[in-house]
């Protein structure tokens, strides 16, 4: 009897298991479904408002300096938050499509069309991509009005609106504050390197070239942390060699942090430093050696090969093949030479590697060209 209640009950939950089951598939089904037409129904909408505002836009930048001569009745209805959003998307894309007198239309277009606060309201909103359009639209307006409201933003815990309102802040150009926001690529270690290079390449090197150099030169004087100070130290990429020069040899040959040493070799110009570079080839760490190698290619000074084939017995196969390849490509070295290099060097890595690179080249030289393939 025990055994036909086990059994009964058991048929019992599998029976309201699979009743459960039933509905929460058909539940997750309703809710796709609903999800579908709400983004067919949003991307209708959007295509709508595209066409609409598209022909205005264009308008725009024709006309530079007068909106007027675009008529009222012209202007697209924007009757919700969501075409709002749709068309400054667009207006931020031809925007940072243009460059020059083209942008002076697009943005007298914002205010003829009233839009100016209700960007301001989105910026005070919560969804975080509206507030992201709106930080983004009022650095394109390049609208120095608009710097009160963009720096608090760019004090924000959130790595994404900070730099995104520092970039924005950035485009406006306002020089009374300048040193001051350059200063907190120093400060933000959430943001992305990649990201700040990306603003510090669309300022003018005039510009930023000083007060770029005395921010990394106060930080290193400051002991910054090795990671944040080797970002500074790129970041001199974007400033006049004359500015920098003489800081990236100093911070070269006073410290011993890795990437600080490989940042500083990166931008090396002055032959002064070689000294240096031929020591740093023998750094105990790999990732050293390897950027001495290559900057040692970069000079590509005879004096130098005896320490490239020096270095084709390292212990890292990354500095072997780099060494080999800075060797094989330096002007004083003929094929000649590598031949016999290959066929004397005592060790088995070095003749490898060398090898290795030997056949490399000859595999390019032989390789047919584009032209080629079209004759």
């Amino acid at each position: 009897m025990a055994h036909v209640f086990a059994f009964n009950t058991a048929v019992q939950i599998a029976w309201w298991t699979g009743i459960l089951f039933a509905m929460v598939s058909l539940m997750c089904l309703f809710v796709m479904l609903m999800l579908r037409s709400k983004a067919v129904s949003v991307s209708r909408r959007r295509e709508q408002v595209t066409n609409g505002i598209e022909e205005v836009l264009f308008h725009a930048t024709e006309f530079i300096g007068n909106t007027e001569k675009i008529k009222d009745e012209n202007l697209p209805v924007l009757s919700s938050d969501d075409d709002i959003a749709c068309f400054l998307q667009e207006w931020n894309y031809l925007q940072e499509s243009l460059a020059g007198e083209a942008k002076t239309g697009l943005n007298e277009l914002i205010h003829k069309m009233g839009l100016f606060e209700r960007v301001l309201k989105m910026i005070r909103g919560q969804r975080l991509d509206r507030r992201l359009l709106a930080i983004n639209t009022l650095g394109n307006l390049r609208d120095t009005r608009s710097y009160n409201i963009l720096r608090p933003c760019a004090d924000d815990a959130d790595p994404v609106v900070s730099s995104w309102a520092w970039r924005a802040v950035m485009r406006l150009n306002c020089d009374t504050c300048f040193t001051s926001d350059l200063r907190m690529i120093a400060e933000r270690k959430d943001w992305s390197p990649i990201f700040v290079a990306d603003v510090l390449k669309d300022k003018e090197s005039d510009d930023l070239s000083v007060p770029l150099a005395s921010l990394v030169l106060e930080h290193y004087e400051a002991n910054l942390e090795e990671r944040q100070m080797s970002r500074l130290i790129s970041y001199l990429a974007f400033t006049h060699v004359a500015d920098h020069e003489c800081l990236i040899e100093r911070i070269l040959n006073e410290s011993d942090e890795k990437e600080v040493l490989i940042a500083c070799l990166r931008l090396l110009h002055d032959e002064a430093s070689l000294p240096r570079i031929r020591e740093l080839a023998r750094d105990d760490r790999w990732e050293v050696r390897l950027q001495a190698v290559l900057t040692l290619g970069r000079f590509g000074h005879s004096d130098d090969i005896p320490v490239l084939i020096a270095s084709l017995n390292d212990t890292d196969w990354w500095v072997r093949y780099r060494a080999a390849s800075t060797l094989v490509q330096m002007p004083s070295v003929s094929a000649a030479r590598v031949k016999e290099l290959t066929a004397t060097l005592p060790n088995e890595f070095a003749r490898d590697i060398l090898l290795q690179v030997e056949a490399e080249m000859e595999l390019l030289c032989f390789k047919p060209s584009s032209l080629a393939l079209s004759k």
